[in-house]
């Protein structure tokens, strides 16, 4: 009920401020006040002063329920609000500061201090490429880093680095307990009672836990953290403690502390590469050397990682062993130490601290290409469609068949097996048959036309303030777990960012044949060609015809829209983007398309467009509506609706159903289509 209201909350900033495209965010913690949750997550935008960690606000906000895009293929928004504990989301209309007080620093001191780090960090090195990751080392934020980063880093398979990990951690820890046993063993000389290795598992585990708590106790960092405390606590006991039990006690610890820790990727990443690695390791009599060994544990955390990958990702790094292989000790041995100490300098002498800290940065950037690279290869990823039950049961089979101590016969079967799921995919739409799908990407529009061979993508929705756009988090998932691979014809109805704003990111996903826009949108992928009536062509036997614009532009952009006609025998599909009812009136006299059996609402449902000349004309079976949850026009209007209704029309709003769905089949019916947010609910999505 408090949706869209503007309201005056109070509360203390709960993160440490992370800067987006033109604003900032970060999470308050309220305080109590009826129907606002404990936590929220806020955008000020065009901000005039820096927050601060720990300060206190009173804050005019408006507010929304965590709610995400429904799609195949798409990341689970909701799951992550609902882990992390945040109620609701939203942007600051006025801000006043009241300030922060030491007992403000006293309740969150960890907090404050990563803020002060990251505060430091900025200044030091200003704003340049490795500003971002010396952050993410450093104190784990993981924001901090630019789109183009976090792409070469998913890409490489090394997005691991990034995140303050087992290994960075577990180095830091070993580390302190070997200065620990020096310093103990000279004290042993003076007559110091206490046996060095006492004082290496306490100081080990100290620092683990220390640093676990400066990068924000994630996952990773829990469960290397509490792993490291099992084994030192059972040998200042002095007992025998294996290194499945130390990881399945972890898995315990950590679900005790975060019931929810299953819903994060880091989860299944985390334990998953430790039981890999000891899977690998373990019960081999013969010796292997340092970089043999070294290389083959890549390997196997490459292979045995592939089903959490295709999981969580719908797609595996090819180049990841390789890029890991140098990237790994690079940064594990050389850039984590040096950005920790160049840090703790930057906090004790800022003046030789920058110095060093811009060295740091500069080792980063020369040895980026290292992931840059083979990230920007056209080949580095593999999509993995969305496999049936049988292709999952193959693609665990056949990865724990090649860790497993079988003869090499039986592991590389498990290959074959594990190579065979990832190459699987869906049979494709038969020869003049059709799969439609209209995707959910907010207030905008991105649809897909499938048939055998090829692929026709007719927009790709918005581009954000935050610089994301739904070309990466919508469009190209879906075409992923379609099993699709490049875009035959890719469309840009008209300028709109509502409909071009993903073009950019999806055009560097996929290789892109033709481009057809009404306007400029596509103009600086390559050439483009224009949209214009009476053009057809046929792709497996399945009809495409340009109804609108005509030779003479129109005066709006709008009615500038390009308006694609579908047919697979019997069927037509119309896609209308956002024409308004000069264009209407033309295309009706022009080019009327007669009853079609799925629509495309134009204009997002808005009475500007929808003439009953057009729904008496089309009188679609289906008609969809591309328009958001609770978007500020109010679209799709009710009076709009019922018109679609009257005419005997089922009408879908793409924001209540997730993705729709259709097969079309020449000579068959056509069966209701498939609702991805209805289908696919959890206990914790917005209705």
């Amino acid at each position: 009920g408090l949706e869209g209201q503007s309201l005056l909350i109070r509360g203390a900033i709960a993160s440490v401020p992370q800067i987006v495209v033109d604003g900032v965010r970060f999470r308050l913690a309220t305080n109590a006040q009826a129907g606002v949750p404990p936590l929220v997550e806020l955008t000020w935008y065009e901000p005039d002063r820096r927050l601060r960690a720990a300060e206190r606000l009173e804050l005019e906000v408006r507010l929304r329920r965590p709610r995400g895009f429904a799609n195949p293929g798409g990341a689970d928004y909701e799951a992550r609000m609902l882990r992390e504990n945040i109620g609701a989301t939203g942007y600051v209309r006025s801000l006043e500061s009241a300030g922060r007080g030491w007992r403000d620093i006293a309740r969150r001191p960890v907090l404050v201090s990563r803020d002060e780090i990251h505060a430091a960090t900025r200044r030091a090195l200003g704003e340049r490429p490795a500003t971002g990751i010396v952050a993410g080392l450093s104190v784990g934020l993981q924001d901090a880093l630019g789109t183009a980063q976090w792409r070469d880093l998913a890409r490489s398979g090394t997005s691991h680095l990034m995140a303050i990990s087992g290994t960075h951690i577990g180095m830091l820890a070993a580390m302190a307990a070997w200065l620990a046993a020096r310093v103990q063993r000279l004290r042993q000389r003076r007559g110091a009672l206490g046996a060095a290795r006492d004082a290496a598992v306490v100081a080990g585990s100290v620092t683990a836990i220390a640093y676990s708590s400066l990068a924000g106790w994630s996952v990773p960092t829990q469960r290397t953290a509490i792993m490291i405390g099992i084994v030192a606590v059972a040998l200042r006991l002095r007992r025998r403690v294996g290194p499945g039990d130390a990881l399945a006690l972890g898995a315990i610890a950590v679900l005790a502390l975060e019931p929810l820790a299953p819903l994060a990727v880091g989860f299944w990443l985390s334990f998953g590469a430790v039981g890999v690695i000891l899977l690998a390791t373990s019960g081999s009599l013969a010796r292997t050397g340092l970089l043999r060994g070294y290389a083959q544990v890549q390997i196997a955390v490459t292979a045995g990682l592939v089903p959490v990958l295709v999981g969580s990702f719908g797609s595996v790094s090819v180049v990841s062993a390789g890029v890991n292989l140098v990237a790994i000790p690079l940064y594990t041995i050389v850039i984590v130490p040096a950005v920790l100490a160049s840090t703790a300098l930057v906090l004790l002498l800022p003046g030789p601290g920058t110095s060093v800290m811009q060295g740091v940065a500069w080792l980063i950037e020369a040895t980026w290409p290292v992931i840059g690279v083979p990230a920007g290869w056209s080949w580095a990823t593999w999509g993995v469609a969305g496999l049936s039950s049988w292709a999952w049961c193959a693609l665990v089979v056949g990865a724990a068949a090649a860790l497993a101590p079988l003869p090499p016969p039986g592991r590389i079967a498990g290959i074959v097996l594990l190579a065979a799921a990832c190459g699987w995919r869906a049979t494709p739409p038969a020869p003049g048959a059709v799969h439609f799908a209209m995707l959910d990407v907010g207030q905008g529009l991105a649809a897909v036309v499938e048939t055998r061979n090829h692929v026709l993508v007719y927009d790709t929705g918005p581009a954000f303030r935050s610089g994301s756009d739904t070309g990466a988090l919508v469009v190209e998932p879906y075409l992923r777990h379609r099993g699709l691979r490049r875009i035959d014809l890719l469309v840009a109805s008209h300028d709109d960012l509502d409909h071009a704003g993903g073009v950019a990111s999806l055009a560097r996903a996929f290789p892109v044949a033709r481009r057809v826009a009404s306007g400029r949108a596509l103009d600086a992928l390559g050439p483009t060609e224009r949209c214009v009536r009476g053009e057809r062509w046929t792709w497996d036997g399945v009809s495409f015809e340009w109804l609108h614009p005509g030779p003479e532009a129109l005066p709006k952009d709008n009615d500038r829209s390009c308006v694609l006609l579908v047919r697979s025998g019997s069927h037509a599909v119309l896609l209308t983007g956002d024409v308004e009812r000069l264009a209407e009136a033309e295309l009706l006299e022009q080019e009327n398309p007669g009853r079609v059996d799925v629509l495309l609402v134009p204009h997002h449902g808005s009475r500007t467009s929808s003439t009953a000349a057009l729904v008496a004309a089309t009188r679609p079976s289906w008609a969809l509506v591309p328009s958001g949850h609770r978007n500020r026009w109010g679209f799709p209007k009710a009076d709009v609706v019922k018109r679609w209704q009257d005419s005997g029309s089922h009408v879908l709003t793409g924001s209540s159903t997730g993705a729709i769905e259709f097969e079309l089949h020449p000579g068959r019916p056509i069966h209701a289509p498939r609702l991805w947010r209805i289908e696919r609910r959890r206990l914790w999505h917005d209705p």
